[in-house]
């Protein structure tokens, strides 16, 4: 494939397929993309990712050029538009994969086999392609063939049965977070895999399934129930102001237990004298006077601003947190400092502010050298570029319908 115009980056010279839909696979790839990798988006012709239908869009105008997701998880890539269904679209592909390292997709597990697109068929045209697929269920199983989203895989993993407080129902995380969990933990074994290509000469399918990605999540609850026979509950709805969200006057904080020896600062902290009683002062006490406790600390925080609040802790070295909204995060100082914004301009959807890069290294980092791509908008060049087609034979391609 031909180089990207940057050419540098940690994972420069690494080709990649994309095969993703919606959220995991093409977050998958655009993080290797984020570091150099070149990445093709192979779309459908016409309609391309479901994503560029997911709205919200810039500007509030429905179109697949303005979905902020799309946009978001497919700067730093080409897009290819390309009938898989067709004979003469997967012999396109299959010719792409022979000059590529990595084919990333999402689909349902019998999707890649129905187009006879599966492991046997793509390591047959190259022996040293990584073929990461990432599922809801995985590749094997009773349930790998089951239909599952973002709402079903948090439910599924556990995470939902330990969160919100008791008396109340399971809570879930907000947006596709599954979708971008199983997307980061494509990338590890992607790479993994090729390290040991380096050594074999042979590629292999990595198997990720977004539920066990999640449910690898949960730390110690697992090995609490399996090593002790308990199960870990949701939070009692006391002491909701002491370690949950509490209201402050202009938003939410988090108000954490002091470690021994910091109950009078914190009680200076947060503006509660009140707190200082001895009675507070252990686990013991602060369990037992819970709901006092509450009272006393909810009112001192709803009297005071979150982020002076926010530095007064810190000042002081206690655990303290804030809930940031959007607003709090587009102005945080902190992510400013750090370079993680980035600014872009697209021919439809306009300037647009994006996250950027995941980790920084001292060496080599993020890298932004591509907008979103338009739906097919390199496809001729990919196609004369990448297989030496003539651009009578791109043309007669677009005509039947293959790209």
């Amino acid at each position: 494939m031909t180089g990207d115009p940057a050419g540098d980056g940690a994972l420069a010279g690494l080709r990649v397929l994309d095969l993703g839909h919606q959220i995991a696979g093409p977050y998958c790839a655009r993080l290797l993309a984020d570091q150099g990798a070149e990445v093709i988006k192979v779309e459908r012709p016409g309609t391309g990712d479901v994503s560029r239908a997911m709205g919200p869009y810039a500007g509030g105008e429905p179109h697949p050029e303005k979905s902020l997701t799309f946009l978001y998880l497919n700067y730093n890539k080409r897009s290819l538009t390309l009938d898989l269904k067709k004979a003469e679209g997967r012999r396109i592909l299959l010719a792409l994969a022979q000059q590529a390292d990595v084919l990333v997709e999402n689909f349902e597990p019998r999707v890649m086999p129905s187009l006879g697109l599966d492991h046997a068929a793509l390591s047959a045209a190259n022996p040293g392609l990584v073929l990461t697929s990432i599922s809801n269920f995985g590749q094997t199983g009773p349930r790998r063939d089951w239909r599952g989203n973002d709402l079903i895989d948090y439910a599924l993993s556990g995470i939902m049965s330990i969160s919100g407080t008791a008396l109340r129902e399971p809570v879930k995380h907000g947006y596709h977070q599954a979708g971008y969990v199983g997307g980061l933990a494509g990338v590890i074994p992607t790479l993994a895999a090729l390290l040991m290509r380096d050594t074999s000469g042979r590629g292999q399918q990595v198997d990720v399934a977004i539920a066990e990605a999640l449910t690898s999540t949960l730390l110690l609850t697992v090995p609490y129930y399996t090593y002790m026979g308990e199960t870990q509950t949701r939070r009692a709805p006391v002491g909701d102001s002491f370690g949950n969200c509490a209201r402050a006057r202009d938003g939410w904080v988090v108000a954490h237990a002091p470690r021994s020896g910091e109950w009078n600062d914190f009680c200076e902290v947060v503006g509660a004298p009140l707190l200082a009683d001895p009675k507070f002062a252990t686990t013991r006490g602060k369990i037992a006077h819970a709901a006092e406790l509450d009272r006393l600390l909810g009112a001192a925080l709803a009297k005071q601003d979150r982020f002076a609040l926010f530095e007064h802790a810190n000042r002081k070295k206690i655990l303290f947190g804030v809930v940031q909204t959007p607003q709090d995060l587009a102005n945080c100082p902190q992510l400013a400092e750090r370079g993680f914004f980035h600014e872009i301009d697209h021919p439809v959807a306009g300037r647009l502010r994006y996250p950027g890069q995941t980790f920084e290294g001292s060496e080599e980092g993020f890298r932004l050298s591509r907008r979103p791509p338009l739906l097919g908008e390199h496809t001729g060049e990919i196609l004369r570029g990448e297989l030496g087609c003539s651009a009578a034979e791109v043309a007669r391609l677009r005509a039947a319908g293959v790209v």
